[in-house]
């Protein structure tokens, strides 16, 4: 457990290396200016480092923020009366208290979280009304050149997804991100441009195919084998597979639900709750996994009803359960790193409830909120089957 948080500085040592100093307080809780060349703050809470600008007394709030979040305390923010003007820390720190009191699930505040704290890293202003288009061009750039790319080619996507919390948040204080896409002239309210947006390609959803899954269950040992099946016949998303309680199982009927969790402060895409059927054999060997004693946090036993399916080694949520998935595909000679491998599996078992039972089945398989997506979704590979590929070879014998 995390009992405290705390404020270091960047120094610039000048022979091309940065060290980070703890930041000393005089008795009466006012900070010290570090010595040397300062190039920022950072707040270390849970075992990582989070940039929090150039200010020191900027800085000093966010980490008196934190320590307030850590002993449930109300964060405390510098409250503005009508027509004073809103430092930039401040409006983000009561933003995000706002975003938890209206019980977003933690992935929205994280998300929220993550884009706010990053824009603060970049951003050398103070108050509200002074940011600019330059400020966002800035934070562009910092992305770039701080956000780790996950999924190969997919940096500008996260980029976006940052740009649209910010613009949320910059729309709660009056202040307008981007222009609309009919009104992009420099008089048009907006700070960015419809084209200074990141683009996106859009990518194609890719399958498994039969030899790719057989390799990959082949390799795999028993654990590994649960994972990998459940992915293939249930359809989850990662996140819904990580939260996953054996009492979302009906072993009767051979069914598993998404459940909300508010335990663990989690909630389906969209709070949409669904039910879906396995085939019995995949049931049972979900059944049969309760017999095996796994580790959680009271020791190493078999798994209770109300216990996580595939909990980490702690038996608590496994936020990277998708490594799973890397470590089989690298005992069969498959990289799958940098692609949303876990994705494939879903597209795998959405398109197999597509093909048997038609897509209305298969919205209602994968949990979207229309048919439309799920056609989009699963249309992808069409042109690419076998049988597609072979109407192709007969249309070109034929002719016209």
């Amino acid at each position: 457990m995390i009992h405290r948080v705390k404020l270091y500085a960047r120094i610039n040592e000048g022979n091309g290396t940065f060290s980070r100093v703890a930041v000393a307080f005089h008795k009466n809780g006012r900070a010290i200016q570090p010595a040397g060349h300062v190039t920022g703050f950072l707040v270390r809470k849970a075992g990582k480092f989070e940039h929090v600008g150039k200010d020191l007394d900027a800085a000093v709030t966010r980490l008196r923020q934190e320590e307030a979040l850590l002993n449930g305390d109300v964060i405390p923010v510098q409250v503005s009366a009508p027509g004073q003007r809103v430092r930039i820390v401040d409006a983000i720190a009561e933003y995000k208290q706002e975003i938890r009191t209206l019980d977003k699930s933690k992935a929205t505040v994280l998300m929220y979280s993550n884009a706010l704290d990053g824009f603060l890293a970049s951003c050398h202003k103070t108050f509200i009304d002074e940011i600019e288009r330059k400020d966002i061009l800035a934070y562009i750039q910092w992305m770039r050149e701080n956000l780790q790319e996950r999924v190969k080619g997919g940096q500008n996507q996260t980029l976006r997804n940052r740009l649209t919390y910010l613009g949320v948040f910059l729309g709660k204080q009056g202040v307008k991100l981007a222009k609309e896409r009919n009104k992009n002239g420099t008089s048009d309210p907006g700070l960015l441009f419809y084209d200074d947006l990141p683009k996106v390609t859009k990518k194609k959803p890719k399958k498994y195919d039969q030899a790719t899954i057989d390799q990959l269950i082949e390799v795999a040992d028993t654990d590994q084998k649960d994972y990998l099946m459940f992915l293939l016949w249930s359809g989850f998303r990662d996140e819904e597979v990580q939260f996953l309680q054996y009492t979302d199982f009906n072993w009767k009927n051979n069914t598993v639900t998404c459940h909300a969790k508010p335990h663990f402060g989690w909630r389906p895409k969209d709070a949409e709750e669904r039910t879906i059927v396995l085939p019995s054999k995949v049931s049972q060997m979900m059944k049969r996994r309760m017999e095996r004693p796994q580790q959680y946090a009271n020791g190493y036993r078999k798994p209770a009803e109300n216990d996580l399916v595939f909990p980490n080694a702690e038996g608590r949520p496994d936020y990277h359960l998708i490594k799973r998935l890397h470590a089989v595909a690298e005992k069969a000679g498959l990289n799958l790193k940098g692609q949303r491998a876990g994705h494939m599996f879903r597209k795998t078992a959405g398109s197999r409830v597509a093909k048997k039972l038609g897509l209305r089945a298969a919205m209602d398989f994968l949990g979207h909120s229309d048919v439309e997506t799920t056609a989009l979704y699963l249309a992808a590979d069409d042109l690419g089957s076998k049988k597609s590929r072979q109407a192709f070879e007969e249309m070109f014998v034929e002719g016209d």
